[in-house]
């Protein structure tokens, strides 16, 4: 009686696991991310014009001793070249990740073609001795023109936005401002060989905007960037000059 007993009772034991295996499991919960706040993936992607002015100086000088005269003989050359122009369009993307309805961190690339003119000159000054004399002379080369230039920009760094009115019902929902920085590549190139060169600065850019909620995710919006760079030296040269940007976008923001 006992043993029938313990075997109902096993009987009962392993019934009642099976049916706990072959039940439903819990799932966990999926988070569900809020309507119109910026949370998770971030991507952005803008066109429109752009207006950027350069002006570049490079200058190569050394010296040398000449027995003739008993002195050093110097050698300066300046090559200058200031470009202004416009394109249409130019192309911004971002990609990140937006945290607590507030901040974005982001990579950015910008991909951009410029046609205007380019102010060129150039001067060559060198001092040549006569040996008969005994004396050096000074002896200067100078040229100065305007050339029809086409240019290629590409640049890349990192980045932060700022979202400050995180309500939703808010009217300034949606505007934003921030920084980014990294390295740009400017090329050039024209109708004369003079007009080719290629810059490569370190950026600095600052943007404003406003967005508008199309979808639970997705926004379009408008906004404003200027940025400045820093002209780096390249090979045995000396490199000075800057060059400011301004753009104008249009854009559709995830996230």
């Amino acid at each position: 009686m006992l043993g029938k007993s313990l075997f109902a009772v096993m009987a009962l034991a392993v019934a009642v696991w099976s049916q706990d295996l072959s039940g439903p499991k819990q799932v966990r919960p999926h988070k569900v991310r809020p309507p119109h706040e910026h949370r998770g993936f971030f991507f952005s992607a803008g066109t429109g014009v752009t207006y950027t002015d350069l002006d570049v100086v490079r200058r190569f000088s050394y010296s040398r001793w000449n027995f003739s005269v008993e002195r050093s003989l110097g050698y300066d050359e300046i090559t200058r070249r200031e470009f202004s122009g416009w394109t249409v369009p130019v192309m911004d993307f971002k990609i990140g990740k937006s945290i607590g309805n507030l901040v974005v961190v982001h990579s950015i690339f910008e991909l951009a073609l410029f046609s205007g003119e380019m102010e060129y000159s150039y001067s060559e000054q060198y001092e040549k001795d006569v040996r008969v004399l005994g004396i050096s002379l000074d002896k200067v080369n100078a040229e100065e023109k305007t050339l029809s230039t086409s240019a290629f920009s590409l640049a890349g760094g990192l980045g932060l936005m700022f979202y400050p009115f995180r309500s939703p019902s808010s009217a300034l929902n949606g505007f934003y401002f921030g920084i980014s920085g990294g390295m740009a590549n400017f090329v050039c190139f024209g109708e004369d060989e003079d007009s080719g060169f290629d810059q490569v600065s370190a950026f600095t850019q600052y943007e404003i905007g406003k967005d508008w909620w199309v979808s639970e995710t997705w926004s379009v919006g408008v906004g404003m960037a200027f940025s400045m760079h820093s002209v780096m030296e390249s090979g045995d040269a000396d490199d000075g000059g800057d060059r400011t940007s301004i753009k104008f976008l249009v854009r559709i923001t995830r996230g």
